[in-house]
């Protein structure tokens, strides 16, 4: 038991240093360069599978423009027009694409059993269906891209500005805005600022209290 155990971390460790690694797609996608007049955008992406080790290169008309890792996807500008997809290990796969000017296609890769080799196998992919599956992919391209947080939906980035535009009010925070966040003492009713406003009328009007008026407090001797 102890040796079986052993073994399926040993393997789950070695499947693991198969994945592809660096920036997920969730992270990297703002970053994406905008493609010029003309170009069209191919990308290939590999959601996991078989053979995890048969790591085939993927040509575009016969030229090497990434590799097929499992869990990674990368992407290549081109001129529109068609264009032929392939890989080889015991056998070569291809598949025929339509770059379209302004637009992106998505080309999903994957591995299926072979004699001794998996062999490379293409599908082409809507939007809808790519988008379910590149969030969690890493990025493998040769094109420099800077990884950043992923786009936040649109209620949070205005919750966001609105957050930032109040921190960048001018002015140095004040005595009056530290007051301002106090709260507001009870005012008090009328009858207290008549008495008040009576006592203070008759100590100013009678000036400072003398001996006679203090002994006026006292109780009488008897």
């Amino acid at each position: 038991m102890r040796i079986f155990r052993l073994l399926v971390i040993a393997v789950a460790i070695f499947l693991t240093g198969c994945a592809a690694t660096g920036p997920r797609y969730a992270e990297v996608e703002a970053s994406f360069p905008t493609l010029r007049p003309g170009d069209g955008r191919l990308v290939v992406y590999r959601s996991g599978g078989l053979g995890p080790v048969v790591q085939p290169d993927i040509k575009l008309n016969g030229e090497v423009v990434g590799k097929s890792q499992p869990d990674g996807f990368f992407f290549v500008d081109r001129a529109a027009g068609k264009y032929t997809v392939s890989a080889r290990t015991e056998i070569e796969t291809s598949l025929d694409v339509d770059l379209e000017d302004g637009r992106t296609t998505y080309v999903q890769t994957g591995i299926t059993m072979g004699l001794f080799v998996g062999h490379p196998v293409f599908g082409l992919q809507s939007e809808s269906m790519a988008v379910k599956h590149l969030p969690h992919l890493a990025y493998t391209g040769a094109i420099p891209l800077t990884p950043g947080a992923p786009r936040a939906l649109a209620a949070n980035d205005t919750t966001a500005r609105s957050t930032n535009e109040r921190s960048r009010a001018p002015g140095p925070v004040t005595l009056d805005d530290l007051n301002g966040l106090l709260p507001v003492a009870p005012r008090p009713s009328a009858v207290n600022d008549t008495a008040g406003r009576s006592t203070q009328e008759r100590n100013r009007a009678s000036g400072p209290a003398t001996l006679d008026d203090l002994s006026g407090l006292l109780p009488p001797a008897r």
